[in-house]
């Protein structure tokens, strides 16, 4: 992931609004800004690594219904909750929902930053490992379903003259095509083959 982050600020609060994207800006983030939950939701495509900083008051759509319309999409930015005073209930189960911090107004701005740099970290890596899952998935539908039986039973821990006897075929024919599926999946060995299997085991559906 080589794009620059970009910060989004959601605040029914113009002022809100400015303060912080020029806070934002001072640490040469990128920032887009919204006025409600339903201009940001109609806008927004998690296209870059970042984070959204997100006013938990606000009319029409709160920022708990932020919250639940992204996790709907699938949508797994990492959300910073801005909170009025008296509020904390509702950052709590914010918080619950999938946000990764919370600050009550009026927030300390490097306190506010480290939590941005934070987030978008977690973003960065988050983002790596789709990145990587997606690469091991689709270097797996290029197997036959030969191959992937051979490696099932080899993550099964099947050595593979048991292997051979279970799918009822030559040594030499499942060293091949052993050999074939490694190169497909490009595991340098068995343990790394194990491991993309795994990846691929712990992968949730239509992901």
């Amino acid at each position: 992931m080589t794009e620059s982050p970009s910060v989004t600020v959601v605040d029914d609060d113009q002022q809100v609004r400015e303060s912080l994207a020029e806070l934002l800006h001072s640490i040469d983030l990128d920032v887009e800004c919204y006025a409600s939950g339903q201009e940001f939701l109609d806008n927004y495509s998690h296209q870059r690594p970042g984070c959204v900083v997100l006013d938990l008051r606000m009319p029409q759509k709160s920022g708990l219904d932020v919250l639940e319309e992204l996790s709907s999409r699938h949508i797994s930015v990492p959300v910073i909750m801005i909170t009025g005073h008296g509020d904390i209930p509702a950052a709590v189960a914010a918080m619950k929902r999938g946000a990764v911090d919370f600050f009550e107004k009026p927030y300390r701005g490097a306190a506010l930053l480290e939590s941005v740099r934070r987030a978008i970290e977690l973003d960065q890596r988050n983002l790596r490992q789709q990145a990587e899952r997606s690469t091991i998935l689709a270097h797996y539908q290029t197997l036959t379903a030969d191959e992937k039986d051979v490696l099932r039973l080899t993550v099964e821990g099947k050595p593979d003259k048991a292997i051979a006897l279970r799918l009822d075929l030559s040594l030499r024919t499942i060293q091949l095509r052993r050999a074939s599926l490694m190169r497909k999946m490009q595991a340098a060995s068995r343990a790394a083959l194990i491991r993309l299997a795994q990846v691929i085991e712990e992968t949730p559906p239509g992901v």
